[in-house]
């Protein structure tokens, strides 16, 4: 009896310890399963947090379904060409490394990453301009510039510059027009809607939509304080725009910058005053001398992608205004590709040649 007593307790011991090894085992596999169900939800967190980002790089980088025709055509690459001289105010105004001569072609560009701007003439009022581009400048701003001659070969009345002023005015203060303008999509080989909706409000704060100035009355009146614009494309969302315009004796200029952050798919791109421009445009009897200059600042992501199409959507919107000039009779029509990339080589300024 005394033998089958220590038996069971040695049974009844050895279990005791199978048992608690088994709790063990068992208390460890469900902590390791918890910690494989915590990792494994942190990376769904991550995960989640960086579908976003992934999406607004495809949606900025997505190539067309199909190969459309290509805007390198013959008669999208063509380019209207100096044919009288400019007037010796314009020329004395050039950079020195920039020859409109007879035969040249009517326009010049340059696409760089910060530096100084290449294209400003030095002519009354460009120096706002300029000061405006700037002010917040970066070392990693893509800048835009364009010059181009726009000529005229009407007789002009004597009260031709005056009235110029206030037609070039009117025109760059139609903000309604640029709704519905085309550029020409890189990516896509298409042409697309550039401004799904433009117009002028009130006030950044209650956004009310307000009539563009038909008059030149109108025009001045509004010239004394901050103009305010809604713009949205198909790349951002709805964006507001402080402008300023002035008139002087000579040339109509104005200026903008962004003052709420750019953002794609609520995800901002670009900061509150990331994106400056400037337009300059000075009448004579023999055509306008028109300088356009934007400053982008360097974009959180699809930097390459948001620099490519700046520089077409900054063609689409010298091909707006060639259209609304040229059918008010202030310049002749005229013709400039739609592709950055078809403008060809005498047209393009990339640095100062006595810096290369």
């Amino acid at each position: 009896m005394k033998f089958l007593r220590l038996n069971e307790i040695f049974l009844d011991t050895q279990y005791s310890h199978r048992q608690l090894k088994a709790n063990r085992d068992n208390e460890d596999s469900r902590e390791d399963f918890r910690g494989r169900r915590l990792r494994t939800f942190q990376a769904a967190l991550r995960l989640f947090a960086v579908i976003p980002i992934l999406l607004l790089v495809f949606l900025v980088d997505l190539p067309a379904q199909q190969s459309l025709p290509s805007s390198g055509s013959q008669s999208a690459k063509s380019i209207s060409r100096i044919s009288a001289p400019l007037p010796e105010l314009f020329n004395a105004a050039l950079p020195k490394y920039i020859s409109f001569q007879l035969g040249s072609p009517i326009l010049r560009t340059s696409e760089h990453i910060g530096g100084e701007l290449l294209l400003a003439p030095s002519l009354d009022g460009v120096s706002i301009i300029t000061n405006h581009i700037k002010a917040s400048a970066k070392e990693t701003n893509l800048i835009i510039e364009a010059l181009i001659f726009l000529p005229n070969s009407q007789t002009p009345s004597p009260s031709s510059i005056s009235a110029q002023l206030d037609s070039l005015g009117l025109i760059f203060n139609q903000f309604s027009s640029i709704q519905g303008i085309q550029y020409w999509s890189a990516s896509r080989k298409i042409m697309r809607t550039l401004y799904l909706e433009s117009y002028r409000i009130d006030n950044p704060k209650s956004r009310n939509r307000i009539s563009d100035p038909s008059t030149a009355s109108e025009l001045k009146a509004l010239l004394l304080k901050p103009m305010y614009l809604h713009q949205k494309d198909q790349t951002f969302d709805a964006i507001i725009l402080e402008v300023h315009c002035a008139i002087t004796d000579s040339a109509f200029l104005m200026t903008n910058k962004n003052m709420i952050p750019m953002r794609m798919i609520t995800i901002p791109v670009l900061p509150e005053n990331g994106l400056r421009t400037g337009f300059f445009a000075a009448p004579s009897p023999n055509g306008i001398l028109l300088y356009f200059v934007t400053s982008v600042q360097s974009p959180s992501i699809a930097r390459d992608r948001v620099f490519e199409s700046a520089s077409n959507k900054a063609l689409a919107l010298l091909h707006w205004f060639i259209e609304k000039a040229s059918f008010q009779k202030l310049i002749d029509p005229v013709t400039i590709p739609w592709n950055f990339d078809d403008l060809p080589e005498d047209v393009r300024v990339s640095a100062i040649p006595s810096k290369i």
